[in-house]
């Protein structure tokens, strides 16, 4: 229900270059009414009091519809709602709401989000990005767009050659085919370290990366083995996160067409020399120069982003395409930007680069199997020990314990990547994260099952043919709840406009906690079986309203808990 609309059509006052939608807010607390209408910028317009203004207007505004009454304090028009009619209505509206929206008509959004480096553990920064980047696909799928997942993984470069000339001196295949990412990883390590005493292997790592790039049968045969250990434990972390992709294609994909992106932009007359390596000018940018081609003659990551941005037009005709990567890239993404911009591609314009902040674990809560930073699977498996932890005591009927705490851990980890801004920077505690108090994710978990197990309690009522008496919604504590599961779909349509998640996170938890107020100042299955019948079309809309915003926000729903 569009409540601010509808206030204002009962607004008979009317007065040129004022819109009262720009005006009319809600209101701080339910003593002041549920919206108001300050009259200080008419004032001004007018040149008149702002309490005669508020008066002027009180005075025409019809009251026994959706107003109650309105009142006029110190330049302000309070509008009361008339809440039987209002929760009725909002009612109406959730429960017939398909929850599927065509603002999108089908037009086609790239995300490139995750960006695995195939040569390393995946870490904690990979949570933050990819969960972003999924929440991000999911709000604009709500919204009727069709999503194309891609994760442009790091598998090319001079760490293949490490881990696979670490491989021939000190590892064997069946310690790999039995550890496999732990196994190349340690390899990986070991040649580092081994590195700093005896550069020449440094060398030789570069050699056997060349042998690599030329397809040499012996070193590429081992090079896609390594690709494809390291490309199934990925899937498995992202799945175990609840993350599928589209496309997986890499920096090697990439590789065999960047002499054709540096013909491209020479045709164009876009490209000079600079001290021996081929760039693009960007000086009347405001940036430096864009670097196309080192002076030994190496593509650089603008090339192969440049030749993947074209590919993926050429392949998917998108609409807009969304890059999900940290800060510290910036620069990088405005430039090359601007190089296709300047060589007359149009669906530059419509490339955006979705920056986060930084995401970190409190020092010395996980130990790191490099002994640095904390792995992705590390903190994945003290995840669902966590979680197993604080759910031991809990009773369970429908599932399992084991599939509760598989749900409990990724919905904590996934809901601590999107609680705050996208651009700030964020310090995830997890063992916080596990708490039943305070916003969480279990918090929110454990009151969409409180709902689930009323309904289930008045399902034995037989209340489906009853009148519904909706004055039993019109407690404070019943008529906010309402408010706050109204408007879900300007939710959303904010969440993409602003590429922020945490106002879907934002709501969800506002819903929860006002929802656990209703339930300290209302007894549900209390009272006749009309005023039952209202509480439990409440709960309804806000089971119906949870179930997607948690879906947005990558949290999975519980039955019992």
């Amino acid at each position: 229900m569009d409540i601010r609309n509808s206030i204002i059509r009962e607004i008979k006052y009317k007065v040129e270059n004022i819109n009262f939608n720009d005006l009319l807010i809600e209101s701080v607390s339910a003593d002041k009414g549920d919206y108001c209408l300050p009259c200080f910028a008419m004032a001004k317009e007018l040149k008149e009091n702002p309490n005669k203004i508020a008066n002027d207007i009180s005075s025409t505004v019809n009251v026994g519809g959706i107003v109650e009454k309105c009142e006029v304090v110190g330049g302000y028009v309070n509008f009361f709602l008339n809440r039987d009619v209002v929760s009725a209505e909002i009612i109406k509206d959730i429960l017939a709401d398909s929850m599927q929206y065509t603002d999108g008509d089908g037009k086609t959004i790239c995300i490139d989000y995750s960006s695995v480096n195939l040569a390393k553990y995946m870490h904690i920064g990979h949570l933050k990005n990819t969960i972003i980047g999924e929440s991000i696909a999911r709000i604009c799928e709500a919204l009727g767009y069709k999503v194309i997942r891609i994760n442009y993984i790091g598998d090319y470069g001079t760490p293949f050659g490490k881990i696979i000339a670490g491989y021939e001196m000190w590892g064997n295949k069946a310690d790999v085919d039995k550890r496999g990412i732990d196994a190349l990883q340690e390899l990986y390590v070991k040649f580092n370290q081994e590195a700093q005493n005896d550069p020449t292997l440094d060398d030789k790592a570069r050699e056997i990366f060349k042998q690599i790039e030329m397809k040499d049968p012996h070193y590429y045969a081992i090079y896609q083995w390594v690709i494809d250990i390291a490309v199934k434990e990925a899937e498995r972390l992202l799945g175990i996160l609840g993350i599928k992709f589209d496309s997986w294609r890499g920096e090697s994909y990439y590789s065999e067409k960047l002499d054709d992106v540096v013909g491209y932009l020479q045709n164009k007359g876009l490209t000079k020399v600079s001290e021996g390596a081929l760039v693009v000018d960007l000086e009347d940018y405001d940036m430096p120069p864009c670097l196309i081609r080192r002076s030994d003659g190496a593509s650089l990551y603008a090339t192969r982003d440049i030749a993947a941005a074209i590919d993926r037009y050429n392949t998917y005709h998108f609409d807009q395409m969304f890059y999900v990567t940290g800060h510290e890239q910036m620069l990088h993404f405005k430039q090359f930007f601007k190089v296709l911009d300047l060589a007359g591609e149009e669906f530059a314009n419509n490339l955006e680069h979705i920056h986060y902040g930084l995401f970190s674990l409190p020092t010395g809560k996980i130990s790191s199997r490099l002994g640095k930073q904390a792995t992705l699977v590390d903190i994945m498996d003290y995840a669902h020990a966590k979680a197993e932890e604080v759910i031991k005591d809990r009773t369970f009927n429908i599932l399992t314990p084991e599939e509760v705490a598989d749900k409990v851990a990724r919905s904590a980890l996934n809901y601590s990547a999107l609680k705050v801004e996208v651009g700030k920077d964020c310090v995830f505690d997890i063992d916080k994260a596990f708490s039943f108090e305070g916003e969480t994710a279990p918090y929110m978990q454990y009151t969409y099952t409180r709902i689930e197990s009323i309904l289930r309690k008045a399902k034995d009522m037989n209340l489906s043919e009853v009148k519904v008496d909706y004055s039993a919604l019109n407690s404070t504590e019943a008529f906010e709840l309402l408010k706050a599961c109204n408007g879900l779909k300007l939710t959303i349509v904010n969440a993409y406009t602003k590429r922020e998640p945490s106002i879907i996170v934002k709501r969800a938890m506002d819903i929860c906690k006002t929802l656990n107020k209703f339930y300290t100042n209302t007894k549900v299955l209390g009272g006749s079986n009309s005023e039952i019948m209202a509480k439990i079309e409440l709960l309804q809309c806000v089971k119906k309203t949870l179930a997607v915003l948690f879906r947005l926000m990558c949290i999975d729903t519980l039955i019992e808990m």
